[in-house]
């Protein structure tokens, strides 16, 4: 599932959408009644991508774990739109010089202004980890009201911090030396904010162009099963925590439980 940085990303490459009127308006193939709008912003919250039109509409997408963005020449897009499959096409956006394709996204919602249920998906979020304004140590302070729950669990909770996925969960806790298994009872409110703040800052880090060619390669234990720690040269193990259980990634040394904290990434 794409993570907050992913999300980011493709807002930043929606970006000329912003001023463009919209010819066409496709949810699975069907005509919604929104040509003449004009995007007005296009803005990331976690792993939701926001659209707002002038009219105070607004267009949520949430990709799951299969859904991809696509953005074409208007030549190029009205192509693909007539030869691709109505189902494989959650969204699509049409205006005189861009075709912009969401491709079995998870979620789509379009909300006019008075949409009764407007906005509370993204409400109900916590601060999105690569917002302006995002404080590490208030996501510290939200995240000890979980004390039983795992530091690695809490940090996948969007509840209280939008954004953080599996592969920012293990890196994360890499940068800081902490083992994900550990509770969050065991941790201080400023080791659990050095987290939060390790987590944005290697998020922040793959947006630069030049990280993105060699993603994995940035990667210290995520998806490293039995390769060397680059710290230690220790194995990275790999395990399953959580519920559901999701794949886990750590050094069994330099994240060894009891370990001393705040190794710098």
């Amino acid at each position: 599932m794409p993570e907050g940085d992913s999300i980011k990303r493709i807002a930043m490459q929606l970006a000329p959408l912003v001023g463009q009127t919209l010819e066409r308006v496709l949810t699975q193939g069907l005509e919604r009644d929104l040509a003449g709008r004009t995007v007005t912003a296009v803005h990331p919250h976690g792993k939701h991508l926001m659209i707002d039109l002038d009219d105070g509409t607004q267009l949520r997408a949430h990709l799951g774990m299969n859904g991809r963005v696509r953005r074409y020449t208007r030549e190029d897009g009205d192509t693909l739109i007539a030869r691709m499959s109505p189902g494989r096409l959650t969204l699509v956006l049409v205006t005189a010089s861009l075709v912009v394709m969401w491709i079995h996204a998870r979620t789509i919602e379009v909300a006019p202004r008075r949409a009764p249920m407007r906005g509370l998906a993204v409400a109900s979020l916590g601060p999105d980890v690569l917002g302006d304004g995002f404080d590490p140590q208030l996501a510290a302070s939200r995240a000890i009201a979980h004390a039983t729950r795992t530091i690695a669990d809490v940090l996948l909770d969007q509840r209280i911090a939008a954004g953080i996925g599996n592969i920012w969960k293990c890196e994360s806790l890499f940068a800081r030396g902490i083992d994900p298994r550990t509770l969050v009872s065991a941790l201080s409110a400023d080791e659990i904010a050095s987290v939060y703040a390790s987590a944005r800052e290697l998020m922040l880090a793959g947006l630069a162009p030049e990280a993105r060619s060699a993603v994995r390669d940035r990667f210290a234990v995520y998806s490293k099963t039995n390769c060397p720690c680059l710290r230690c040269a220790s194995l990275i193990t790999a395990y399953q925590l959580g519920d559901p259980p999701r794949w886990t990634w750590s050094c069994p040394r330099c994240q060894a439980r009891g370990a001393a904290r705040g190794v710098s990434s």
